[in-house]
């Protein structure tokens, strides 16, 4: 099982894109803003709650399959005991 900010860093790593370029591309290619530190919580698992529409995004940048996104998201929840 993983957690959903490591599977983000994952998925950003093989993509060869560091957090700056990340902002960049969420601002230019989806008229979003972020920050560097937001998606340095979240990849360190340190936000509690995540912007959905902040990872859907994510998921669309880093050509995450939604139905896999949805898995590893449940996962994490239930693992974190926040579905109980």
């Amino acid at each position: 099982m993983i957690a959903i900010g490591k599977y983000l860093k994952t998925k950003r790593f093989f993509k060869e894109l560091t957090l700056q370029q990340v902002v960049d591309d969420v601002r230019e290619q989806y008229g979003y803003s972020t920050s560097t530190s937001v998606l340095s919580a979240i990849e360190t698992n340190k936000n509690k709650f995540i912007d959905g529409k902040l990872l859907f995004i994510l998921a669309d940048l880093y050509e995450i399959d939604l139905n896999e996104f949805k898995n590893i998201i449940l996962q994490d929840v239930k693992k974190k005991g926040e579905l109980d």
